[in-house]
């Protein structure tokens, strides 16, 4: 009996040798282990629901993983977002006369590409927008006739054939277009009064053009305005 009593590591040798099967070894995990375990499982399925959540609050292009990686902003991308958006700020601006605001501050040609190619994305510049509105602004506050309005905006730096195209859009009716002539035309000879007729019918016909005025209209609008001005 002492012989089948000896446990294992006790003498050399195997247990098929011995003759003695033994039975499996308890378990030498703590007694609290496998309810820590099982409380662990449950954690599984809480984190998938949570990644779940996610998945479902992501904004599709900006929160996506598997969309194209959004580069890190450098110090000069966000310099040059600074000088950008003061600009904008403080008027409205062409396209072009952002890049030469850029250009000015000495940031890189690809740094103020990346900038305004960003503010085009957010509708920030919009060269047919920005003519539009200024051939409105030009037309109703300034009195500019459509040639006038043509070289303004080709010195915001509007290309041509933006201004082109803007203007085939907003071809004003003749008769709205005589109406303002001939209001520029009368508040400017009010002040011309004291001149001789042809002095006066000079410098008015000549203010008109600047304006932006030509042809048989322009000297139509002057004789009127000269006779309704007391001058002749």
């Amino acid at each position: 009996m002492g012989e089948l009593l000896q446990f294992p590591g006790n003498r050399a040798g195997s247990d098929e040798q011995d003759g003695v099967e033994r039975s499996s070894a308890p378990s030498r995990h703590p007694a609290g282990t496998a309810r820590v375990d099982a409380a662990r499982e449950p954690r599984s399925g809480r984190d998938d629901a949570d990644a779940q959540d996610e998945a479902r609050w992501a904004v599709p292009g900006v929160d996506d993983p598997s969309g194209p990686p959004r580069p890190e902003p450098t110090r000069a991308s966000k310099r040059a977002e600074n000088v950008a958006i003061a600009a904008l700020t403080r008027h409205d601006a062409s396209e072009g006369e952002l890049r030469a605001k850029l250009v000015a501050k000495g940031l890189e040609p690809e740094d103020v590409e990346a900038e305004l190619d960003r503010l085009r994305s957010v509708g920030l510049v919009d060269d047919a927008a920005f003519a539009e509105r200024l051939v409105s602004r030009l037309r109703d506050r300034k009195g500019l006739g459509d040639q006038a309005i043509r070289s303004t905006l080709r010195g915001r730096l509007v290309p041509q054939d933006v201004v082109d195209a803007v203007l085939a859009e907003q071809v004003e009716d003749e008769e709205v277009a005589a109406d303002r002539l001939q209001s520029v035309a009368d508040d400017r000879a009010r002040r011309l009064g004291s001149l001789a007729y042809d002095v006066a019918e000079r410098r008015l016909t000549a203010y008109l053009m600047r304006k932006g005025y030509s042809g048989s209209s322009v000297r139509a609008a002057v004789r009127s305005a000269l006779a309704s001005a007391g001058i002749g």
